[in-house]
């Protein structure tokens, strides 16, 4: 039997082992305390290092000029920048969450065919496009989805068809200059032998009504070649501080319009300037509103007006006629392109020729059955 001292020595030693092992597992308890702490704070600097490089990314996709749209496995939208919103016309809440194929009236990837590629823009017309797809993988090479880099080519479209335009004009012009001086020979000796049928005629004659009627006819033909040759030749233009009011009640006098059918209102200040000459703007003011006052089928007004800024006039003649559809507003500054019956479709081709060599700009705005407005901006002469 054990002594009552080995048993003390026993529950001592005991007691010994106990106190090292509990304070062997308070020195491990500190030891995980302060890894905990050191292991919050690296994951504290590694949660803010990728939202560094979130806020990196997502400004440098917000930043870029190009548009991008992501979409996950399934297609819907997950990244709308900027720039798309800007071309597209949509917010990025009104995407974000959206079947791509919902939203844009098309699917995702881009199509085979060699070329531009349209997206549907908020608005409801069609964007043309220059696209390309990539796909979007983890490190392990998992698909997460996919990214459509784009660039709106609508201004590039419009380049094109205005070279191609200006390619056209610049066929027609030698045409006409051709076709005008083959004809004005022949037509001034049409005119000189008719011109004399007309003296040796009596006016009781049934013959001097025929005589006359060919008079008139090279007359009207006279218009049309001279039209053709201003059109082709270089703009001369003499510039002179001139008066917008002057020029307009200038190029009214000369107007054959019904005051009881159509009324035209003027507000332009007496002392308002262009750097212009006066008498081709005269020309140009007077084939607006000849047009304006071919627009009014029965009763209506005109109204001709200026205001200015820091370096531009900007004059307007506004119709209550019967306006023009989409496909007449794009060639209404075409050479022989009319919508009346007597014309020769080249005096607003002639005054955007005026208006531009004078550095300005000829534009026209209309919507059918509600009028017309067309719009000169002129350099100021201040």
């Amino acid at each position: 039997m054990d002594s009552p001292k080995t048993d003390v020595e026993a529950l001592a030693q005991a007691f010994d082992l106990f106190t090292k092992t509990t304070a062997s597992m308070e020195e491990a308890y500190r030891h995980l305390q302060q890894r905990v702490t050191d292991l919050d704070q690296e994951l504290a600097t590694k949660n803010l290092q990728l939202a560094l490089t979130t806020d990196y990314i997502s400004s440098l996709l917000e930043s870029i000029s190009d548009g991008v749209i992501a979409v996950d496995t399934e297609e819907n939208v997950t990244r709308f920048n900027r720039a798309a919103g800007l071309v597209l016309g949509f917010d990025a809440t009104e995407v974000v969450g959206q079947p791509f194929r919902e939203v844009f009236e098309r699917p995702f990837a881009t199509s085979s065919i060699p070329g531009s590629m349209e997206l549907k823009a908020k608005s409801g017309r069609t964007v043309p496009v220059s696209e390309r797809d990539s796909a979007i993988a983890d490190r392990d090479g998992n698909r997460l989805g996919y990214v459509k880099t784009f660039q709106d080519l609508s201004e590039l479209s419009a380049l094109r068809e205005q070279v191609r335009q200006i390619d056209r004009l610049a066929a027609i012009g030698e045409m006409a200059a051709t076709v005008a001086h083959e004809i004005r020979n022949p037509l001034g000796g049409i005119r000189g032998f008719a011109t004399f049928l007309a003296q040796d005629t009596p006016e009781e004659d049934p013959r001097h009504r025929l005589v006359q009627k060919i008079l008139a006819g090279t007359t009207s033909l006279e218009k049309v070649v001279n039209g053709l040759l201003e059109y082709t030749r270089p703009v001369e233009l003499r510039l002179t501080p001139t008066s917008c009011a002057s020029i307009a009640h200038a190029a009214m006098r000369y107007m054959e319009y019904d005051p009881n059918r159509i009324t035209i209102f003027t507000e332009i200040d007496p002392d308002l300037r262009i750097l212009a000459d006066g008498d081709k703007i005269r020309q140009v003011l007077m084939n607006v509103l000849l047009n304006a006052v071919q627009s009014i089928e029965d009763k209506g007004e005109i109204r001709l007006s200026a205001v200015a800024d820091d370096n531009v006039v900007h004059l307007s003649v506004r119709d209550t006629g019967s306006g023009m559809d989409e496909e007449a507003l794009k060639q209404v500054f075409s050479p022989f392109f009319t919508t009346k019956e007597k014309g020769t479709g080249l005096g607003m081709a002639v005054s955007q020729k005026i208006v531009e060599g004078h550095g300005g700009v000829l534009s026209a705005h209309s919507v059918p059955g509600e009028g017309t407005r067309i719009a000169i901006q002129l350099p100021r002469a201040e």
